[in-house]
């Protein structure tokens, strides 16, 4: 898993490096339309969170009829809330990024990347909850390759549609759009295709069986995941907005940071991936202490890889950010992000898995407590007063400190769940 989800965020590096030989303001306009984007693939991973979930204590308590009729009311969930998404976001697109504090002069630029976005919405979601549902099964191998195989079609399509080189047309950011929703189709139809034919995880009559029951199953789980998984484009589409206060370098800077920040983290959102599936499996079939050791186990690798990513950005931040624009003041905004927000990555990661791990046992109100907790009532008001005294540096201080308090809350609820746990037994 880990490798499948380097393989995706090197698709979002691949594209700001292009972007960035740009210019500053395609930069900048692809830096307001992460939020977005974010927001989507958020709800993708909710319906996914959701449809592992349940699939995966089907598959432990072994009821196949059950497990195909997940997985397909689980896809057509998917296909019917991304074309909900889609034809929102198109209508409304120029207010949502006013809302987002994006300057009229890069609404044409804003259009080009997101006009082909939103109508191609579907492609990205379903091939997301197709792939859950494999992990489901144990199997993350498969969806590794699919995510490997969506990344290099993007890398290779990039240029040639970013630059029109080798007599493509010079598309700019559209071509950039469209090299990813290209590689997407392929997941689709490789996912499609393994789901119904190696897995049996679709038939055409299991379209048709226990729709009511397993809507309600799913959206019991994916409600909440959603809305957990929702903050964290909430708190980029927030944070973007304080940055744009200041100038476009600033927002370009941040969306350089973000990007970098994504590959140093792959490692902890791989791990939590398939904490839901695996505890999934292991609470349905009352095996409670393969839980809680795959937990302890998880809990000290993300701190080891915490400090570790804590230490290489402090002193690599700089150079590595140098690689995506030759502008200082882009360069300077991306350092000053890659320098305070790591030391909480520990803490995130302890937030990421026990999240993971609610959502697997069926527990989905803790994650949201979380997500909750961290950006209502702890990142917008420190950032308010921290932005007032430190200026930017506020802003992303104000990530740290909430990161570190939710991290230990996040703690001291697995260590209140063995203990109730062990007490039943």
């Amino acid at each position: 898993m880990i490798g499948g989800i380097f393989s995706i965020m090197s698709m979002n590096i691949v594209d700001t490096f292009y972007v960035g030989q740009l210019g500053t303001e395609p930069l900048a306009a692809m830096t307001f339309t992460m939020p977005i984007i974010a927001i989507l693939l958020s709800i993708a991973f909710g319906i996914g969170i959701g449809t592992s979930s349940v699939i995966a204590r089907a598959i432990g308590a072994q009821e196949p009829k059950l497990v195909q009729s997940y997985c397909s009311q689980g896809l057509i969930i998917a296909l019917v809330i991304a074309m909900i998404f889609a034809f929102c976001g198109y209508k409304w697109m120029d207010p949502i990024f006013s809302l987002l504090g994006a300057p009229k002069s890069l609404f044409p630029l804003i259009h080009e990347y997101m006009d082909i976005w939103f109508m191609a919405s579907f492609v990205v979601v379903i091939p997301m909850v197709g792939n859950s549902a494999i992990r489901a099964a144990g199997n993350t191998k498969l969806p590794s390759l699919v995510m490997f195989s969506v990344a290099v079609v993007n890398m290779i399509l990039d240029p040639l549609l970013i630059f029109g080189l080798l007599g493509f047309p010079k598309l700019g950011l559209a071509g950039a759009a469209i090299s990813t929703v290209f590689a997407y189709s392929i997941a689709l139809v490789i996912g499609l295709y393994f789901l119904i034919f190696k897995f049996h995880f679709l038939s055409f009559n299991s379209c048709f069986y226990r729709i009511k029951e397993s809507w309600k199953a799913i959206l019991r789980i994916s409600i909440p995941a959603i809305s957990t998984n929702l903050i964290a484009p909430i708190s980029i589409a927030v944070t973007t907005w304080f940055v744009s206060a200041y100038n476009p370098e600033s927002v370009a800077g941040f969306g350089v940071a973000s990007r970098i920040e994504s590959i140093f983290l792959v490692c902890i959102m791989g791990l939590s991936s398939i904490m839901g599936p695996f505890v999934g499996q292991n609470w349905g079939a009352k095996k409670y202490d393969r839980v809680y050791q795959a937990l302890n186990i998880s809990i000290r690798f993300v701190t080891l890889w915490g400090l570790a990513s804590t230490l290489a950005l402090w002193f690599l931040a700089a150079p590595i950010a140098g690689l995506f624009s030759d502008d200082p003041a882009v360069v300077s905004s991306a350092t000053h992000y890659l320098r305070i927000v790591p030391i909480s990555y520990l803490f995130l990661g302890i937030i990421m898995l026990c999240s993971s791990t609610a959502n697997g046992i069926g527990l989905p109100a803790p994650s949201l407590i979380m997500s909750f907790l961290r950006l209502i009532v702890f990142y917008i008001p420190l950032a308010i007063i921290l932005e007032t005294i430190f200026n930017l540096s506020g802003i992303y201080l104000a990530t740290t400190i909430a990161n570190l308090l939710v991290g230990i809350g996040a703690f001291r609820w697995y260590k209140h769940l063995k203990k109730t746990r062990s007490h039943c037994d």
